[in-house]
């Protein structure tokens, strides 16, 4: 996917949430206990904490990352009826 603000491609991965939020790149295995340490570690994206959380991956929408422009989609296309 291409970012909508400046164009270039984006990274694919997933919007994962438990007790932190972050961007896991596809192909990523999540870590089992969840630190700023740890996932720092990772190519994950640590984003600002919100209502969202889940505790099993098969649930975490999809999510494409531009690390230029600091923006993520999310698609729940998959999760809503």
């Amino acid at each position: 996917m291409l970012c909508p603000k400046c164009g270039k491609e984006m990274k694919n991965g997933f919007l994962c949430g438990r007790g932190y939020n972050y961007f896991l790149p596809e192909g990523e295995k999540a870590p089992k206990f969840l630190s700023n340490i740890i996932l720092g570690k990772k190519p994950s994206v640590i984003l600002a904490p919100d209502d969202f959380s889940t505790p099993f991956c098969h649930n975490w929408p999809k999510a494409f990352w531009c690390g230029d422009c600091k923006i993520l989609l999310a698609d729940y296309s998959e999760l809503m009826e």
